[in-house]
């Protein structure tokens, strides 16, 4: 395939889920539907990486591809823990809905 048809189908692609994590995040009423925004937006943030990778010329060296991989491993990380945490408020609420656990600080 074209290099540039690559870039311009990696691009559409970090266009197309940056623009549904941003919309779940600001109309998500429950928990999972956030983390699944943000999980989301982290995989666009990867979709960019991959982007650049394609359009940049040096871009073929091992470095790029170790911090690509890194990338992609602080966002499985950073999902699992907030998986946990979101288990754990279940847990003691018994429920995700952002508005019930907005009246419930303190």
């Amino acid at each position: 395939m074209n290099g540039e048809i690559l870039a311009a189908l990696v691009y559409t692609a970090a266009v197309i889920t940056g623009s549904a994590g941003l919309y779940g995040l600001l109309t998500a009423r429950s928990l999972l539907r956030l983390l699944v925004s943000a999980e989301l937006l982290f995989n666009t943030i990867v979709l960019i990486a991959i982007y650049i990778g394609a359009v940049s010329p040096s871009a073929g060296s091992s470095g790029f591809y170790s911090v690509l991989l890194t990338v992609i491993a602080l966002t499985i990380v950073e999902m699992a823990i907030l998986l946990a945490i979101v288990v754990l408020i279940y847990r003691t609420r018994k429920t995700l809905a952002v508005r019930d656990l907005r009246e419930a600080k303190g």
